[in-house]
């Protein structure tokens, strides 16, 4: 068990480390009248966690070093191994270093940074000489007395690890038990603790104000974070490219999205943060209730042409509202598509918010925390378990208050589908019961559940088509959801909110399965806005996506707060855009045209409104024009979430 002593000492050093750095965090950027004893403590041992979890990954190469059979029972090699930990505790202590003084030119913590300036050090290690000196000599002072420590320790801790005189069965036994030992505590500290899921960058969004979050968290997490994201999501990959100057991807980008008719840019620093043109008595407090259907594909509604209508509930509604003909999802998952419907940020390069090390640091005011400055209150239903694909954690960064779960409903009598949890019909009642008690405004998000695989149904009745149709598992389900959509409505419309709600019904994204076809199919999902007392029945034709929710109901509402976003209201002039993630590439959408290409500019292109001529291969001329304006609108959100000119950071 003389190992487990080993792992104890580099694990401490690296949390004296954090330690200090934490406190020279607070020191340099903490603003005491606003903060109070009772809410750093919290953070702190928060961000204990977010520590542990770093020292537990940036140890494992000397974690499992020090347990190669034989060689390492040798005092030659653990010494080189010791002065290697040396060496990288130093790196780390470094990285630390730069990332304090960083902090206050981004308002966040380092990322992607160090992904795009490996050929800049020389020079960043000059100008850190020049600018920070008394801090780079405190720096150095700092290394020394920690590494004479940690040298002057080790060797004592040398002195003592022998196994002369062991036999060979008990050198076995002694190392393997000490494996475990460093193994199981090892998986724990990743994981952040004991809990069902592993800590996220989610978990530093419980405080009350950016700093505490920020305080939490340490930029070696953050890093290890965004690099994990790079090689799942191709997250910043292929930044350092541009596709066209920062002057022309910010004219053109604000061109395609800002509407100077209806919007104001305050302030050019933050192209994208803008206001309405109203003003602030215009603003009408509705309800605002989001209803995104599960696997909900534009192929399968009537409403939208489709090849079968299986949503004849909504198909009917379509007709008394304002219907998006063609409206994307800017996503293939679930928690992709909250996320951009929720924050305004297409998903491009896995910009999720619970995921991505950048955009989850980002002092951004999303809709749901908009409307709680207006007084509202704000809801996410859900009928699986609590915290199913990571909701909690992104619910906590987007400002909703009260997350409902399989859990809330069942108590109120919801029947389980033993497999995800509650079937739509109860979990949309239990949301009209939850929407009749309000005595206030609210924003409330429902995500279905039932048309989701394996396609359980409640009951027999339900089984409408039969095995030689097409799909017939996926559409049964399909026509379900409808129903218990109707079953809200219908109740809906008996209750005093009802005339004083907005509803906004779309898909997440499209089934797999069956809608391989052409891009159009992959991305075309249902998107409507209905109610009858506020909105009068129309047909959008040019392209809506997710991303453009949110500036749309502000639009409704006649909001005149500040708000950013990547997309535009529906209802403006603008030709419809929109970038929608697809794997590691991207599908721009523009005129009825779609063009995905990846990072090695494989391309595949789609004309959905002369789908039986897809004429862009054939029309060099409007592919380039396309690739052109999808490569600024990229290189303007590259440019804003690289330099946080997203949204304006609070002053320090």
């Amino acid at each position: 068990m003389k190992k487990t002593t080993i792992f104890f000492l580099n694990l401490g050093f690296f949390l004296i480390s954090f330690s200090v750095y934490h406190i020279a965090f607070f020191y340099k950027y903490a603003d005491l009248a606003g903060l109070n004893l009772k809410d750093i403590i919290p953070a702190l041992l928060t961000g204990l966690r977010f520590d542990l979890s770093t020292s537990a990954y940036i140890l494992i190469p000397f974690s499992a070093l020090i347990f190669i059979p034989y060689i390492s029972w040798k005092d030659a090699y653990m010494k080189i191994l010791f002065l290697c930990n040396l060496c990288w505790l130093i790196l780390v202590d470094i990285y630390l270093f730069v990332d304090l003084q960083y902090y206050p030119f981004a308002s966040r913590h380092l990322s992607f940074e160090l992904f795009n300036t490996t050929g800049d050090i020389l020079s960043m290690v000059k100008t850190g000489w020049l600018e920070y000196a008394p801090q780079v000599l405190f720096l150095f002072l700092f290394l020394t007395g920690i590494s004479f420590a940690y040298l002057l320790l080790s060797k004592r801790l040398l002195k003592k690890f022998s196994y002369s005189g062991y036999s060979l069965v008990r050198k076995i036994i002694s190392e393997s038990a000490a494996f475990l030992v460093v193994l199981t505590l090892s998986a724990v500290m990743a994981r952040g603790g004991i809990q069902m899921k592993p800590i996220t960058l989610s978990d530093s969004a419980n405080f009350s104000s950016q700093f505490l979050q920020h305080l939490a968290l340490n930029g070696v997490y953050t890093t290890l974070r965004t690099f994990y994201s790079m090689r799942e999501n191709m997250e910043m990959k292929g930044w350092k490219k541009r596709y066209c100057s920062q002057k022309e991807a910010l004219q053109n980008g604000q061109a395609m999205i800002i509407s100077p008719e209806k919007e104001e840019v305050p302030d050019q620093a933050y192209p994208l943060q803008r206001h309405f043109k109203y003003g602030e008595k215009d603003f009408k407090p509705l309800n605002v209730v989001i209803i995104i259907m599960e696997s909900w594909s534009g192929k399968y509604v009537g409403a939208l042409g489709g090849v079968v209508d299986a949503t004849p509930f909504f198909s009917r509604i379509s007709g008394k509202g304002v219907l998006f003909r063609n409206f994307f999802s800017n996503g293939q998952r679930s928690i992709e598509a909250i996320s951009a419907i929720i924050t305004s940020v297409p998903p491009s390069g896995g910009m999720v918010l619970s995921r991505s090390g950048a955009f989850a640091q980002m002092p951004v005011k999303f809709l749901p925390t908009l409307l709680k400055e207006k007084s509202y209150k704000t809801f996410f239903i859900h009928g699986a378990k609590r915290g199913s694909m990571g909701f909690d954690g992104l619910l906590k960064q987007t400002g909703i208050d009260t997350y409902i779960s399989k859990e809330d409903i069942m108590k109120q009598g919801g029947r389980d589908d033993g497999i995800w949890g509650i079937y739509d019909e109860d979990a949309f009642l239990f949301a009209d019961r939850l929407f009749e008690k309000q005595k206030g405004p609210f924003l409330a998000v429902i995500f279905s559940l039932s048309s989701h695989t394996p396609y359980k149904l409640p009951s027999e009745r339900f089984r409408y088509y039969k095995p030689e149709v097409p799909n017939y598992g996926f559409l049964n389900v399909l026509r379900y959801s409808d129903y218990a959509l109707s079953r809200f409505f219908d109740e809906a419309a008996k209750k005093e909110y009802f005339n004083n709600t907005i509803f906004i019904i779309v898909g997440d994204h499209t089934e797999g399965e069956s809608t391989r076809n052409n891009l159009y199919e992959k991305f075309s999902v249902p998107g409507l806005l209905y109610s009858p007392s506020h909105l009068k029945p129309m047909v959008i034709t040019k392209a809506v996506t997710q991303v453009d929710l949110m500036p749309t109901i502000l639009d409704v509402l006649r909001s005149s707060d500040d708000y950013a976003s990547f997309g535009k209201s529906a209802f403006s002039s603008k030709p419809g855009i929109g970038l929608l993630s697809y794997g590691d590439s991207d599908v721009f959408v523009k005129d009825g045209r779609m063009v995905a290409s990846s990072m090695n500019n494989v391309e595949e292109t789609y004309n959905y409104l002369l789908p039986s001529k897809n004429e862009l291969p054939e029309n060099e001329e409007k592919l380039v024009d396309l690739k052109r304006e999808k490569g600024c609108y990229l290189q303007l959100f590259h440019d804003l979430i690289m330099t946080n000119k997203f949204y304006r950071p609070n002053k320090l």
